[in-house]
């Protein structure tokens, strides 16, 4: 067992809509939780750290991309159990929107495959349903941070 696996205590994070010319940008996880999977660049805050720091880190280590954080979005728990119905992962996961600044993929620490996705090819049978009803209302506020590279 490591630290997140099997927590005694919710793990808080950070996840990023990060929102550039190209669309949105989502990650293809190859490792628990979500393995396979898109989802949304982001991951552990440290200590000291600030949420906002945190993510802008989490993003530039996962996908090379450097970014503004936006506006606070969402709070969501992220509560997964193994086969025996024993607490595998519990992250409490706050969402930010994100605005890209650079937009060449080049992660520093790959987990896995990164890609830039415009809202309407989303590919939505591989997204886990809390990211894309977080996508879906964040639509507006995605579109209208899109304008302002024009």
């Amino acid at each position: 067992m490591n630290s997140r696996r099997y927590p005694e205590f919710p793990i808080p994070g950070v996840a990023g809509i990060v929102v550039g010319r190209k669309g949105i940008l989502l990650l293809r996880r190859d490792k628990p939780p979500s393995k396979g999977l898109w989802t949304l660049p982001g991951g552990g805050v440290e200590v000291g750290e600030t949420q906002k720091d945190a993510l802008k880190r989490e993003i530039l280590e996962e996908t090379g991309v450097e970014s503004e954080i936006h506006a606070f979005f969402a709070t969501f728990d992220v509560i997964m159990q193994d086969n025996k119905g024993d607490i595998e992962f519990h992250f409490l996961l706050n969402h930010y929107l994100a605005r890209a600044l650079t937009e060449d993929i080049r992660p520093e620490f790959p987990d896995g495959e990164v890609q830039w996705f415009e809202l309407e090819n989303l590919p939505h049978e591989e997204i886990p349903p809390r990211i894309l009803g977080l996508i879906r209302n964040a639509e507006q506020n995605i579109r209208e941070l899109q304008q302002t590279y024009w």
